[in-house]
């Protein structure tokens, strides 16, 4: 098995319900946990075409952060989500959003969602 991890993109987001979030950009960190059971311990070669690039999984993210705006972080994690599990060989995923500096009290409120196909 195969596990691809993307911890904490830093991206700009148009997310929320308040105010002032419909009015300008926020902070976000984007996590991704993507697991692709029937992968081999060594690709078939040395090479990028013989995995899933990570790469794949930031640009989705970062698709889905500037697609426009979006009252749930739910939804926003979840679309992610969606989309990764597309991906031949990817089984399951996780997807956390977090919004740092929300309260003065803590460090981030966040959303987790998981879904195996």
């Amino acid at each position: 098995m195969r596990t691809i991890i993307l911890e904490r993109l830093r991206v700009q987001a148009s997310v929320g319900i308040l105010e002032h979030e419909l009015k300008s950009r926020q902070p976000l960190l984007v996590s991704i946990v993507a697991e692709l059971p029937d992968a081999p311990l060594l690709p078939a070669a040395d090479d990028v075409e013989h995995v899933l690039d990570y790469r794949v999984l930031r640009a989705i993210a970062l698709d889905e952060v500037t697609r426009g705006h979006v009252n749930m972080l739910e939804t926003l994690a979840g679309r992610i989500a969606q989309r990764l599990l597309e991906h031949d060989g990817v089984a399951a995923v996780r997807v956390r959003v977090d919004k740092p500096n929300i309260f003065p009290d803590c460090d981030a409120v966040g959303i987790e969602v998981a879904q195996r196909k």
